[in-house]
């Protein structure tokens, strides 16, 4: 017999249906934060990682599932599987970096981007921020793709990164001055910059 999803599915009646093995909450789990999940992962990782997209989001809800017991405070649910899934991309973008230096491989040209229904310019400035992005370091990386990307608070990427919040500011000021003197030097990027863009502490 398949048991019916309880009425109540908030964060605490969730982890105690995992911990008691319910069958029903596995699947709740991922229904509720595979959107979510694989919102982060593209955002961090950008195109060049729709190809291990699938696996990175299993990955996740593996780690998650193993890990469960660490989980402290069952109302922070939402904000433990946002950790999760940012601490797999960081690991992916390492990953990925040392097989390319493995390989003595460095892409001549930026990736192809399919977008659907976005100007051409916009779809470019994505293109080549994403190309600056993969040139940089992969822990500032994660925290500015976290602040501007994903538009998450200081405090949030502090707790998704497991780091300091001084630690986040170093690292975020560090990459905004990366970037701002990497996108001054190419064409499409610097019109925005000049047209006034910056990015906010």
């Amino acid at each position: 017999m398949v048991r019916a999803l309880p009425a109540t599915r908030d964060e605490q009646g969730l982890v105690e249906g995992l911990r008691a093995a319910e069958p029903w909450a596995r699947a709740a789990l991922f229904d509720r934060y595979a959107p979510g999940v694989e919102r982060i992962l593209r955002r961090m990782l950008g195109p060049d990682g729709d190809g291990e997209l699938a696996d990175l989001v299993q990955e996740v809800f593996v780690r998650a599932l193993s890990a469960l017991e660490q989980l402290r405070d069952v109302g922070a649910l939402s904000a433990w599987m946002q950790t999760i899934a940012a601490r797999t991309a960081y690991r992916a973008i390492r990953t990925r970096r040392a097989r390319r230096w493995l390989r003595f491989w460095e892409p001549h040209e930026l990736p192809e981007i399919a977008v659907d229904d976005v100007a051409p310019e916009i779809a470019e400035a994505f293109r080549r921020t994403y190309a600056l992005l993969d040139r940089m370091p992969a822990a500032e990386r994660m925290v500015f793709t976290l602040r501007h990307v994903e538009k998450l608070e200081l405090e949030q990427i502090a707790g998704a990164c497991e780091i300091s919040l001084a630690t986040v500011k170093r690292r975020l000021g560090r990459a905004q001055q990366r970037f701002a003197r990497a996108a001054a030097r190419d064409d499409v990027l610097r019109g925005w910059l000049e047209e006034g863009g910056r990015w906010a502490s």
